[in-house]
C-alpha cells in the first residue's frame, strides 16, 4: 500500500505552497499543471522546484497502479506583470525540466481526455489507499491488467481503467461507501470554481474533452428536490450495454457542486445503444443510484 506515501507527498506540497506566491509548476511540453501540484502557488523558486520534484515522486507512486499514467517534465515559472518582450511564458523564467534525462513518452499528457481520465483514476486510487477497501483496490488492478492485455490501442487504456474501476466499486462497495469515496477523490482533483448548475457545467466540460459526443440537459420541476433530465450521445467508455459507468461524470459533478447541491445521485438510466444513454440526476436523498456505476435494471 502506498496510501501513507501519497498523503505525505500531498501534505508536503501543501506545506510548500503559498496563497499569494508568484511561482507555479507546469509541464514543459504541454503547459499543463499536473496533479497534485495543480492549483498551488509558491512564494519562492526553491519551494516551487521542491514541489516539482515531489510531484514526480507522487506520480511515480501512482504509476504503480496505472502504468499508463502520463509523464510530465515539470518546470517552474514565475507570474509577473507583462512588459514588452516579457511575461510569464518568457523562456527565461523556466528552471528547465526537473528530470536530468527527459524522456519522450509519446505525448500522452497533451491529450486533454487522456489527462483527465488518468487524473480521475489517480484521485480514486488515492482515495482507495486512504480507505479500508483493499479488496476493491485489488480487484480493480486485476480487472484492469487483464483488460490491458487485450487492448491493442494503448491510448484507450485510460478509459478501460475507468470502466474497470466503476464496475469493481459497484461490486465491492455499498452506494453510501461509493459516494463517500467519490467525494474524497473529487477533493483530490485540481480545484475548479463551484457552479450554479454543476450538471450543465460538468457535461459541457466532458463534451469539450470528447468523453461524450453530444448532450442535452434540462431541469425537471420536482417538489422538494433538484432534478436534471440528461441525454448523452456517444459516451466514450465502452461497457456491457446495461451497466453505465458514471464514475468520471460523477466525480466531475462533485468537484463543481456547492454544499447546497452536493447530495446528488443518478437514477432512471436507460441504455439506447451505441454509447447513447438517458438518465436523471437528482438531489433526492432517498435515491439509491449514486454517482459511480448504475445498471439499467436498477432505475
Amino acid at each position: 500500500m502506498v496510501g501513507t506515501t501519497l498523503r505525505e507527498i500531498r501534505h508536503e506540497i501543501e506545506r510548500l505552497a503559498s496563497d499569494d506566491g508568484d511561482y507555479y509548476v507546469v509541464c514543459a511540453r504541454s503547459g499543463e499543471r499536473p496533479v497534485p501540484v495543480a492549483g498551488h502557488r509558491f512564494a519562492t523558486r526553491t519551494a516551487a522546484a521542491d514541489a516539482a520534484r515531489v510531484t514526480e515522486q507522487y506520480r511515480a507512486a501512482l504509476r504503480r497502479y496505472d502504468p499508463q499514467l502520463p509523464y510530465y517534465d515539470p518546470i517552474v515559472r514565475q507570474e509577473q506583470p507583462l512588459h514588452v518582450g516579457d511575461g510569464p511564458d518568457d523562456p527565461s523564467e523556466d528552471t528547465g525540466p526537473i528530470s536530468p534525462q527527459p524522456v519522450d513518452h509519446g505525448g500522452e499528457a497533451d491529450d486533454p481526455l487522456i489527462s483527465f481520465c488518468h487524473d480521475v483514476s489517480g484521485a480514486v486510487f488515492e482515495a482507495l489507499s486512504e480507505s479500508n477497501h483493499d479488496e476493491a483496490e485489488t480487484a480493480i488492478m486485476e480487472t484492469y491488467l487483464a483488460a490491458a492485455e487485450a487492448t491493442t490501442d494503448r491510448n484507450t487504456l485510460c478509459l478501460v481503467l475507468l470502466e474497470a474501476m466503476a464496475a469493481e466499486l459497484e461490486r465491492h462497495l455499498t452506494v453510501d461507501e461509493r459516494t463517500r469515496l467519490l467525494r474524497t477523490a473529487a477533493a483530490n482533483l485540481p480545484p475548479v470554481p463551484s457552479a450554479t448548475d454543476p450538471i450543465e457545467a460538468s457535461l459541457a466540460h466532458l463534451d469539450s474533452l470528447s468523453l461524450v459526443r453530444a448532450y442535452d440537459v434540462a431541469r425537471e420541476p420536482r417538489t422538494g428536490t433538484d432534478a436534471w433530465s440528461v441525454s448523452l450521445r456517444g459516451y466514450a467508455i465502452d461497457c456491457d450495454g446495461r451497466r453505465f459507468p458514471t464514475l468520471p461524470i460523477g466525480i466531475d459533478i462533485l468537484r463543481r457542486a456547492s454544499e447546497v447541491t452536493a447530495a446528488l445521485s443518478v437514477t432512471d438510466v436507460t441504455a439506447l445503444g451505441e454509447g447513447d444513454w438517458e438518465l436523471v440526476v437528482t438531489s433526492d436523498v432517498e435515491a439509491a443510484g449514486g454517482l459511480v456505476c448504475l445498471r439499467e435494471d436498477e432505475s
